[in-house]
């Protein structure tokens, strides 16, 4: 865990947005479809909230629970089922729920992105808040921003807040 931690915080300083001529330049090269090969683009920069959570809840783990594990030798695929799993469940929904609101703010910049005279637009949220800003047209802005914010809202209400909860009530380890 010690060895780990610095090595995932170096790669997380990394700005994702350093990449995104290095995608434009594939994407175009081997003609792969924007609207499928972009999202990536939107992971890259939030994927670090889900691994420092779950590393935050594995190391939180009770070092109790890990003696009575390696007490009754408990071990492969049944630890990962009844005590690590469960130990780090509810940070990486934490992580979850905080990737998924980032990738949608990231939506705006990785789904319009060019290099040189090369430019590449996926059919979303983000390229449309993208075009409007571009062409300074302010009510298509907050439109889309609106609606952004929108979905967020419903996705945690409808999604992330109940498997929250569940994670809370069906894990808890204190």
């Amino acid at each position: 865990m010690r060895l780990v931690q610095p090595v995932a915080q170096f790669l997380a300083a990394f700005p994702a947005n350093l990449l995104f001529p290095l995608a434009v330049v594939s994407i175009v090269k081997l003609q792969l479809h924007p609207d499928i090969w972009l999202s990536p683009l939107m992971i890259l920069g939030t994927q670090w909230y889900i691994l420092f959570n779950v590393i935050a809840g594995a190391a939180v783990i009770p070092r109790e629970l890990l003696d009575v594990g390696a007490n009754f030798r408990v071990g492969g695929w049944y630890w990962w089922r009844r005590v690590a799993l469960p130990g780090v469940f509810p940070y990486y929904v934490t992580g979850a729920i905080t990737a998924s609101g980032g990738s949608l703010n990231a939506s705006i910049v990785a789904e319009a992105v060019s290099w040189g005279d090369t430019r590449l637009e996926a059919q979303g949220i983000g390229a449309y808040i993208a075009d409007a800003t571009a062409r300074g047209d302010f009510q298509r802005i907050v439109l889309g921003i609106a609606v952004l914010s929108a979905l967020v809202v419903v996705l945690n209400r409808l999604f992330w807040r109940p498997l929250y909860q569940h994670a809370e009530k069906r894990f808890r380890l204190d």
